[in-house]
């Protein structure tokens, strides 16, 4: 019986991101193993799609903007990342508020090429949070396209960032890299009650409130929340291991776990949120962990990550009074395609 329940959540999660992504094969009747097998055609797909929409986009610029949108593959420019407003660091590239009607179109399909449905939206969403902020802290339009290289090349990638929200995507030889990618919001809330982010925060919260007492203590490793650690270096490593490991978790918290990294997949293609899927999948329960600081409260500041042997996702939620998240999912091998470039 506990097999199958097992079992059954991991296939939930499984469905999150699949139906998130709008699948180009179905993972519930094959399974995940099989699926990551099928993944050299699919990866071609994509990054087909992906370089046609590329290619549209740069075609639909003029000279002058097609200047400032690209970088070589290969300079400093491609890992200079954050997530603050522009104002704070500035950005390289064209911003989406200088491009016309077809030209933002263009940029708009090259994103929808390179996400999930469910991660379209989910940038649409950080977008428009921008609109409510204090009049001059954000614009739902600063946000940098860059290019890098020539799509029709073995190595090239692009970059959608600004405020909360950074995706740098990267192709080198036919394999696709997505991280790192960072996802924020603020406020939390809005006035109607709309939240961007509502179960990277609250799964992690449920999580933490289902403990017993004593391992509650344990999962809690420092009283005040703090920013999130990594920050925009260029590559990390994995991070002292705090909290719990995930063998010292029930099957309640584990299903919770596992939906909190199920959500931020489900932002990613199908295949690329299967091949990561499968990897949490695969570690350990003594090479994962979940740890917490901070306030366990709503609305007060707490910060949580998991990590594993090859990923960290990191989740802060300590500015503004616990209404202002920052989230970040970091590879230790294959940030910006590392990897794959080492091969």
């Amino acid at each position: 019986m506990k097999d199958q329940l097992n079992l059954n959540r991991r296939q939930a999660m499984q469905r999150l991101i699949i139906t998130g992504v709008g699948a180009t094969f179905a993972v519930g009747s094959v399974g995940v193993s099989q699926a990551v097998a099928q993944s050299a055609a699919a990866h071609v797909d994509l990054a087909t799609g992906m370089k046609s929409a590329a290619l549209v986009y740069l075609a639909s610029l003029d000279p002058a903007k097609a200047g400032r949108t690209t970088f070589p593959f290969d300079g400093a420019e491609r890992t200079n990342w954050h997530w603050t407003v522009t104002s704070t660091f500035p950005r390289s590239g064209v911003m989406l508020s200088e491009l016309d009607t077809s030209q933002y179109r263009a940029a708009m399909d090259l994103l929808a090429a390179s996400l999930s449905p469910r991660g379209f939206d989910k940038v649409q969403d950080i977008m428009r949070l921008q609109a409510i902020l204090p009049p001059g802290a954000a614009d739902p339009l600063a946000y940098h396209v860059s290019v890098f290289g020539d799509p029709n090349a073995s190595h090239w990638g692009w970059r959608l960032e600004g405020h909360h929200l950074s995706h740098h995507f990267s192709f080198v030889d036919g394999q696709v890299s997505m991280t790192p990618f960072f996802h924020g919001a603020w406020p939390t809330t809005t006035g109607t009650g709309f939240r961007a982010m509502p179960r990277e925060e609250d799964a992690a919260r449920e999580l933490v409130l289902s403990l017993m007492p004593a391992l509650r203590e344990k999962v809690v490793f420092q009283e005040s929340a703090l920013r999130h650690v990594t920050q925009n270096d260029i590559s990390v490593s994995a991070l002292p291991v705090v909290g719990l490991r995930f063998s010292e978790l029930g099957d309640v918290q584990r299903s919770l776990a596992a939906e909190i990294v199920a959500t931020y997949l489900a932002a990613l293609p199908t295949v690329i949120a299967v091949e990561k899927q499968a990897r949490f999948d695969a570690s350990a329960s003594d090479n994962l962990s979940f740890a917490w600081a901070g306030s366990q409260a709503v609305n007060e500041p707490h910060y949580y990550r998991i990590q594993g042997e090859n990923f960290l996702l990191e989740f802060d939620n300590s500015l503004n009074q616990g209404t202002h998240i920052h989230s970040v999912w970091r590879d230790f091998t294959g940030d910006f395609a590392a990897d794959h470039l080492k091969t």
